[in-house]
């Protein structure tokens, strides 16, 4: 199986999950809809920068997510792997938790839709944990298992 496959597979759950909370939320409020189409992207942009910048597959070519480490490349430019600082793991987590936490108030409202938002959510951080991670070679990353010597049979 080809390498990106299960990062491309994640990015799609993810961003799944992400449009249907914008549709409820666009439904419920337009303007709830327009602010969160706007920090889907801008979220993503941020984690790109602090994190992606920084992971020795976006400088080889080799992003396990397929597109956003050529994304990154080209809007950021690649930065020198190494140990990601304090600033660069906050501003990633942030941004995370406001694509996930930002539409949880309106999805609780529905059960089905806030239901498939977290199951969604849920096979996209499985297929990193089992299809990415193991592949991955980005040893500052704090989830690689290979950095602690549980390293994953590659």
């Amino acid at each position: 199986m080809n390498y990106k496959v299960p990062g491309i597979s994640s990015i799609i759950f993810m961003i799944t999950a992400l449009i249907l909370a914008d549709i409820w939320l666009f439904i419920i409020s337009p303007g709830l809809g327009v602010i969160y189409s706007a920090l889907i992207p801008v979220m993503f942009l941020v984690i790109l920068y602090f994190y992606c910048r920084k992971c020795p597959h976006t400088a080889k070519g080799t992003c396990r997510h397929g597109i956003l480490g050529r994304i990154t490349k080209r809007l950021f430019g690649q930065s020198d792997p190494e140990k990601y600082t304090a600033k660069e793991i906050i501003f990633t987590l942030t941004a995370l938790a406001v694509l996930i936490a930002f539409p949880q108030y309106w999805l609780f409202q529905n059960i089905v839709l806030s239901t498939g938002f977290w199951i969604l959510m849920f096979i996209s951080g499985l297929i990193v944990r089992t299809g990415v991670c193991p592949g991955c070679r980005n040893f500052n990353c704090k989830f690689c298992p290979s950095a602690y010597g549980t390293d994953i049979k590659r």
